[in-house]
């Protein structure tokens, strides 16, 4: 028995899993209680995908032998993977308890307190696994992340550095360099963002997270063209093309009037930006089977809303891409649509294997994925003009007169007087991700100041949580003669304070080149309009669309100048400014852009076009075009 368990552990280390895994149900045939065969059986599995099974067979070894650290220590694992990090963090205890010192068990338990939020606790388990072992690298990195989350960026930098300065292996080097590149991106130091992820492609080209956190820094850069974006992207889509083979043949039946199988893949199924705009589909879809893919490490109470309506509810946190591309074929997928695109956890990798006929991106990502496995992008014609076309790899459908349906705040808050008919000068808000925040908007924005010298401006975004960031916007704003008594600066707020927010703000003032489109539905919602400034592309051009659809295309600038000219022209007509904050909230209300009903059924009829496109492409052997 011992010689086949050594056997069995040989295959599994040299990734033959289908051979270990005999190996070890033959050991498990003579013996059903052999906790070494289960233990590494489950860990077979759980490479799989399989979360439930592989936790189900660690705890039965368990259960038999529970004096075994690592059964603990990969039990943990699976368990943070599922989501149950109470249980993760108490299996890693136990670890702990049974070897004290492992600096890798000592690096896990801080990596799944950090996923539980428990930050302070996670920082204290790094820095023993660190005390053990100084040249953890890994651990390093991961200390990083914490600090990042608890904004300590300088602290977060360092780490990196350390990592960089240190360490020979081009692996932790590349995890290294993309960290460093997150911290800076959330310090709004674009420029050094996008040179770190360069570096870490450098040194790892096959990681396509980072490729995906370089291509999202990308759109942020008011000096990048759109040319220039799309041939980054081009470049990624070639790169995962020669290390993936796209899948050519589909058994789905190919008729047209058959029920059609579509499903939402997002890792946003959650408390997200992302979630105000799948909801009303997800509530009012009627006429196509809906499976959702959910990728999502920590469920709350939004997720389990958007599970509970009409739809299979699929949990792949924790599944290797082979495993999601299985459970895709599996299902019968017609139309696959990705929600995420090139943010945090993409899936690109499984989208690049074409696992279902059709594949579409939306919502979650503002330019092309740059596959040539994506076969459409939903849009609308003015966020992405016909010219734009040749800049995706993608073909565009139009969900005319906007792209997107949003669901207002289930937190009911009332919309507020005009601050400024007691105030009388105009208050602006900024409530944006500060990345997207450029030179190109800092210097707008002072511009509008100095145009209406009694105007206050209130800049709210969780990096100011940081107060390095604050001082940072202080000595912008001063040195361009801006006295600090005008600008208010807010940090991380719940999201009711987030809306009451709005009380005490007149209007909103948009980004550049990147514009903030769920900011702008909140402050809508709120009666609070914005001032945006039509952009040359869709990442530019989201908030233009929802002011279009709304009937407010007065309040798109044309230019820098027009811009400035709106505020002059609101400060002098606060009267017809409060009539228009008393009127949005319903304005919003009664137009298509809440209207969920309606949109689904539009886009229905275009999942069904275009499956019917596809059906008759199928029976002609005719290739896609684009």
């Amino acid at each position: 028995m011992l010689q086949e368990m050594q056997q069995a552990i040989a295959c599994y280390n040299k990734g033959a899993y289908a051979s270990a895994q005999k190996q070890c149900e033959a050991i498990l045939k003579n013996n059903s209680k052999h906790p070494d065969a289960l233990h590494l059986l489950g860990m077979i599995v759980g490479h799989t995908g399989r979360l439930d099974t592989a936790i189900q067979l660690i705890q039965q070894a368990i259960a038999i032998f529970d004096s075994d650290s690592v059964y603990h220590s990969n039990l943990a694992v699976f368990l943070a993977r599922s989501g149950n990090f109470d249980a993760s963090i108490a299996h890693y205890r136990e670890a702990l308890r049974l070897k004290p010192d492992d600096p890798g068990i000592l690096n896990n338990l801080g990596m799944a307190l950090y996923y539980q939020k428990d930050l302070a606790q996670s920082v204290h388990y790094f820095c023993r696994a660190l005390a053990i072992k100084p040249d953890y690298h890994e651990a390093n990195i991961h200390l990083s992340m914490a600090y990042e989350s608890l904004h300590k960026m300088d602290d977060a930098i360092n780490c990196c550095q350390q990592v960089i300065r240190k360490s020979k292996d081009k692996d932790q080097l590349a995890l290294a360099f993309n960290q460093l590149g997150n911290v800076y991106l959330k310090k709004s130091q674009l420029k050094s963002a996008i040179t770190a992820y360069k570096n870490a492609l450098n040194n790892k080209t096959d990681k396509n997270q980072i490729w995906s956190n370089y291509l999202l820094a990308l759109n942020y850069d008011p000096n990048q063209t759109t040319r220039q974006i799309f041939e980054s992207h081009c470049d990624f889509g070639n790169h995962i093309s020669q290390t993936t083979k796209a899948r050519s043949f589909f058994a789905n039946f190919p008729d047209p009037k058959r029920p059609i199988r579509v499903a939402y893949m997002s890792p946003d199924f959650r408390t997200h930006p992302v979630s105000f705009f799948i909801e009303p589909l997800l509530k009012h879809h009627q006429q196509m089977d809906i499976y959702c893919y959910a990728d999502v490490q920590k469920p709350d109470k939004t997720t389990y809303r958007l599970s509970n309506y009409n739809n299979t509810w699929i949990h792949i946190s924790g599944y290797s891409h082979e495993a999601v591309i299985d459970q895709i074929r599996s299902d019968g997928i017609d139309i696959l649509v990705d929600l995420a695109g090139h943010t945090a956890k993409s899936r690109s990798s499984v989208f690049a294997e074409k696992p279902a006929p059709i594949q579409i991106s939306y919502l979650g990502y503002v330019n092309t994925t740059g596959l040539q496995t994506m076969d459409y992008r939903l849009t609308d014609a003015y966020a992405d003009m016909s010219e734009m076309a040749s800049f995706y790899t993608e073909k565009l459908l139009y969900m005319d007169p906007c792209f997107c349906c949003y669901q207002p705040p289930d937190i009911h808050v009332t919309i507020s007087d005009l601050p400024a008919l007691k105030n009388q000068y105009l208050t602006f808000g900024a409530f944006h991700n500060l990345t997207k925040v450029s030179a190109t908007t800092l210097s707008l924005w002072t511009r509008m100041l100095t145009a209406l010298p009694n105007s206050r401006l209130i800049i709210q975004s969780i990096t100011l949580s940081d107060p390095e960031n604050i001082s940072y916007y202080k000595q912008w704003f001063q040195s361009k003669g801006i006295s600090l008594e005008r600008i208010e600066y807010v940090g991380y707020q719940p999201f009711e304070h987030y809306l009451k927010k709005h009380h005490h703000i007149d209007i909103l003032l948009d980004t550049q080149p990147w514009s903030g489109h769920t900011v702008a539905c909140h402050g809508l919602w709120m009666g609070v309009p914005v001032i945006t400034m039509t952009g040359v592309r869709y990442a530019g051009r989201m908030v233009g669309s929802l002011l279009n659809t709304l009937g407010l295309s007065k309040w798109i600038a044309q230019s820098q100048s027009d811009y400035i000219e709106k505020g002059r022209y609101w400060a002098q007509s606060l009267d017809q400014l409060a009539g228009l904050r008393n009127s949005l909230r319903d304005k919003m209300r009664m137009s298509c852009l809440c209207d969920g009903e309606l949109f689904t059924q539009k886009l229905e009829r275009i999942y069904r076009e275009i499956w019917t496109r596809w059906c008759q492409r199928r029976d002609n052997a005719l290739p896609e075009t684009k």
